[in-house]
């Protein structure tokens, strides 16, 4: 009998955990069926991952450092990066899910510690320092921010209530979707005083004023002397 694959069982294995993962999250993940659909059994599965929780860490380390090498960062054209990373997520849609599940699961901690550990980190933070320095982001921003708000308005489809997903439209409305992204992630050269209904607009709202997002929830300066 040939010896058995280790590699490829396990692959077999997180490959099937993705899958469930991704639709039933931890808690509604069933051990039986990630065996079943990745062609191992229920004992090999805890020999090399211990347990359910520990294979939902492995599949979601593996599905976080993908998404952080999807795409080249540079803080020189933050909405080209956004679009990029928005079609990296498009065509890896299981990806973006285990991370909104690993929110939901309270793995924040673990993913920013995953983020923070990653060789491109310091270069991301690098290069957006160096763009504020040439004049390209304002220093208003802190770059970490920055990266949160883009990553927000990348997912924003996927987990707007009431809005079809990304993966549930036609290639128009794709297109479209590109744009909006494009558009809400450019930079505003210009300084605005911005209220909201009269009253001063807290600092992270303004941040996504000044970066041209939800655009008709904002009134002007001027309209708090109203």
């Amino acid at each position: 009998m040939a010896p058995t694959d280790v590699t490829a069982t396990k692959q077999r294995i997180l490959d099937a955990a993705q899958e469930e993962f991704g639709t039933y999250g931890l808690a509604g993940a069933r051990i039986d069926r990630i065996a079943k659909n990745g062609n191992a059994s229920k004992e090999r599965l805890y020999a090399y991952f211990g347990d359910k929780v520990a294979l939902f860490h492995a599949v979601l380390d593996v599905d976080f450092e993908q998404a952080m090498e999807s795409v080249e960062f540079t803080g020189e054209d933050m909405p080209a990066h956004a679009v990029e990373l928005f079609d990296a997520m498009l065509g890896k849609p299981q990806i973006q899910r285990m991370m909104i599940w690993g929110q939901l699961q309270g793995e924040a901690p673990r993913m920013k510690k995953l983020a923070e550990e990653h060789s491109s980190w310091v270069p991301r933070m690098a290069t957006i320092r160096k763009a504020q320095e040439d004049g390209l982001i304002s220093k208003h921003w802190d770059p970490q921010d920055l990266i949160t708000m883009l990553f927000g308005l990348v997912f924003g489809w996927v987990v707007a209530p009431g809005v079809a997903d990304n993966q549930n439209v036609d290639a128009d409305e794709i297109a479209r979707r590109r744009e909006v992204l494009r558009e809400a992630v450019t930079r505003r050269q210009e300084t605005v005083s911005v209220h909201l209904y009269g009253a001063p607009v807290p600092r992270a709202i303004q941040a996504l004023r000044d970066w041209n997002f939800a655009q008709i929830l904002f009134e002007e300066g001027d309209a708090a002397a109203a």
